[in-house]
């Protein structure tokens, strides 16, 4: 698993197994078949793509689209859970 602790700035792609800490400021986009373990602030949105994981410990500053990812939410999101 990658883990990225540094504050991250535009938008973040997710494409193998990551932990992401710290802060995003922008969006993150969770890709089939890569899992996420969340522990960081995101100041933008939360896109997870089907087939994805995602395991949501950290606040989210946006919204979250669900494409059809399994989804562990413990986090507070100030958008909307929106489902496509």
């Amino acid at each position: 698993m990658k883990i990225v602790s540094e504050k991250q700035f535009g938008e973040v792609i997710i494409e193998a197994d990551t932990m992401l800490l710290g802060e995003v400021v922008g969006n993150v986009t969770v890709l089939a078949g890569a899992k996420l373990d969340l522990l960081a602030r995101v100041k933008g949105d939360l896109n997870l793509k089907k087939h994805s994981q995602a395991s949501i410990r950290g606040p989210i500053e946006g919204n979250l689209y669900n494409e059809g990812a399994n989804v562990e939410l413990l986090a507070v999101i100030m958008g909307e859970v929106i489902r496509k």
